[in-house]
């Protein structure tokens, strides 16, 4: 256990948390080459400046933890959540998350580039000035959630489905989509050039002010 502690420009390589529990921690400026998370829990966590080359996380969960101006690049996590967890200026790069869960969760300023997301499940989550660049998301469920300022680059998206939500002042570019279903939403201010959408399902959703260029819509219902 490692509790009520502070670190201070510190740099790991291979360094692997196994079965640890760290509260009311705080980082900063930590790196890490080959940094692995197992079947560990971050309570009240703060990290500044947290950048890792591979990192890997299984079976972990962070609760009322926060990030800022982080980079992680090349890595995966399998089954891990998030509970109260604040992200601001943080990018993940090259990187595949697979049955990931986030309620309570606020992403902001930070972008995701070359990423896939396999099961993942969201509840009450804020995404505010993020860009999504090469991004793929497999079998999605967000329930009470908001998107405004985001732009989505070449999105892929298969079996995603979005309950009561707002969705403002965005921009999609090259979507492509599969078996989506919006439900109970509101979008305001929403652009899509060259988005191709089959199998699409909508009900109780109001659009206003929404473009579309360039795009096909087939074997839906609004």
């Amino acid at each position: 256990m490692i509790q009520n502690s502070t670190f201070v420009h510190v740099s790991t390589a291979n360094w692997t948390q196994n079965n640890v529990s760290v509260q009311n921690v705080t980082f900063m400026h930590l790196s890490g080459l080959n940094y692995s998370v197992v079947n560990s829990t971050f309570y009240n966590v703060t990290y500044f400046k947290f950048v890792t080359v591979n990192f890997t996380a299984n079976h972990s969960q962070w609760l009322n933890s926060t990030t800022k101006m982080s980079v992680h690049m090349n890595g995966s996590t399998n089954n891990v959540s998030y509970f109260g967890s604040n992200w601001t200026t943080t990018s993940f790069i090259n990187m595949t998350f697979l049955n990931e869960t986030h309620e309570h969760t606020i992403w902001e300023n930070g972008s995701f580039i070359n990423v896939t997301f396999t099961n993942f499940t969201a509840l009450n989550i804020t995404s505010k000035n993020v860009w999504f660049v090469n991004y793929t998301g497999i079998n999605h469920t967000i329930i009470n959630s908001t998107l405004i300022n985001a732009t989505l680059i070449n999105a892929t998206y298969v079996n995603f489905s979005i309950t009561n939500g707002t969705v403002n002042n965005t921009l999609f570019v090259d979507l492509t989509s599969f078996n989506t279903g919006f439900f109970n939403l509101t979008m305001f201010n929403v652009t899509y050039v060259g988005a191709n959408m089959t199998d699409h399902y909508e009900m109780d959703t109001v659009h206003v002010n929404e473009t579309h260029n360039d795009s096909m819509i087939q074997n839906s219902t609004f």
